[in-house]
């Protein structure tokens, strides 16, 4: 069997995280959630290697997605990234396309999209 997907997922609302575990439910994927942007730079702080698919909420307290995402990326780790919010304007996607972010979906999600979007970027 292949190692599985490691996917951090970093979004405040639990209604979100309860649906990406039941989405990425599985042998196939190993999902960590987290509920703010200071506790994803913690984790990937910890071992940069850790995870696969990094999928962030814009709208969050302290930091914003593309404010994570930027601190991701000053860090140095260029691992793919997936913004799942529903405050996608044309200004956010363009500075997250600057940023090399992978795909963005706009809230609500399709979970079928969603989880075909992060098996081809784990291919």
């Amino acid at each position: 069997m292949d190692a599985p997907v490691r996917i951090l997922a970093v979004d405040n609302e639990p209604s979100v995280t309860l649906s990406l575990q039941y989405v990425f439910a599985g042998p196939r994927y190993e999902l960590t959630c987290v509920d703010s942007g200071n506790a994803a730079l913690a984790k990937l702080d910890a071992n940069l290697e850790l995870y696969d698919i990094i999928i962030v909420d814009q709208k969050m307290p302290h930091l914003t997605g593309a404010e994570l995402v930027s601190a991701i990326r000053q860090r140095g780790i260029t691992g793919k990234i997936i913004a799942l919010s529903a405050y996608l304007s044309s200004e956010i996607r363009e500075a997250y396309e600057r940023m090399d972010v992978h795909v963005m979906f706009s809230k609500p999600f399709n979970v079928t999209e969603l989880r075909c979007a992060v098996d081809r970027l784990a291919a």
